[in-house]
């Protein structure tokens, strides 16, 4: 008996398979955010081409902007895409017609997608298109706003070279904030954002956000002050949004070229 517990004793013992960090593809998918709009918001994140269709080309000239035919020429800075079907200088009294426009598509929410892996870390990038940006500091909204055709928000989530979760970015206003992912809301694997009534910031939690002078312009948050009137973004627990994903390379979707 002594001699074959010796004899078991030199075999060894199975080794655990390596893991194997999932892909690119499949870490995008499984960490896309969802979203809780403020119950007043009108508009949600939603695919490009509505806009693109609804839009004239133009350029930037002495005179004003005019607009330009043919294919979309080289360049950037003097160029931009005007609406066609409404205006934005009536401010947010034109959040009606810009969320009638986008209706007509009849389009579901979508979020735009990236994967990166740069070193001992993975970025998953989050793109958010949202039509119009009318930003008030009162609800219901008040003669002091802020308003821009076309909105861009953005969440990352970053992650180590096996695919552990580090870390989740989110933008708000012209810069952004970031927090460790074991404080994070989730639903799953999913990150939980809150996204500002008006302006799209995105934030952690609902309520009341005041202005962070790292990320807004304190020269905005000055005129808002002198106003009589507080900084500040508003989430809150309305319409859930879970969009569908669209990976983004150098081409695709169309528009990317």
């Amino acid at each position: 008996m002594s001699a074959l517990l010796g004899c078991v004793a030199l075999v060894p013992a199975a080794s655990a398979a390596p893991a194997v960090t999932p892909s690119l593809a499949t870490l995008l998918a499984r960490h896309v955010p969802v979203l809780v709009l403020h119950p007043a918001e009108r508009f949600q994140p939603v695919p490009v081409e509505g806009f693109l269709a609804d839009s004239d080309l133009t350029r930037r000239t002495g005179s004003g902007w005019e607009e330009v035919g043919g294919p979309l020429p080289a360049g950037g800075a003097d160029l931009r895409l005007d609406q066609r079907l409404c205006r934005a200088v009536e401010g947010v009294a034109a959040t009606a017609c810009y969320a009638t426009a986008e209706s007509a598509h009849g389009a579901r929410p979508v979020v735009y997608g990236a994967a990166f892996a740069r070193k001992s870390r993975i970025d998953l990038q989050y793109w958010l298109w949202y039509p119009f940006n009318p930003y008030s500091t009162t609800v219901p909204p008040g003669e002091l706003w802020q308003v821009h055709e076309g909105d861009w928000e953005a969440v990352s989530v970053v992650l180590d070279r096996s695919g552990k979760p580090l870390a989740v970015g989110a933008s708000q206003h012209s810069e952004g904030v970031r927090r460790d992912w074991t404080k994070v809301a989730k639903q799953g694997s999913r990150p939980v954002v809150y996204v500002a009534l008006g302006s799209h910031a995105n934030y952690f939690s609902a309520g009341i956000h005041r202005f962070d002078p790292r990320v807004v312009s304190p020269l905005l948050i000055s005129v808002i002050v002198q106003n009589g009137h507080r900084p500040v973004d508003r989430t809150g627990k309305g319409r859930v949004i879970r969009s569908k994903l669209i990976r983004v390379t150098a081409t695709k979707p169309a528009w990317m070229a």
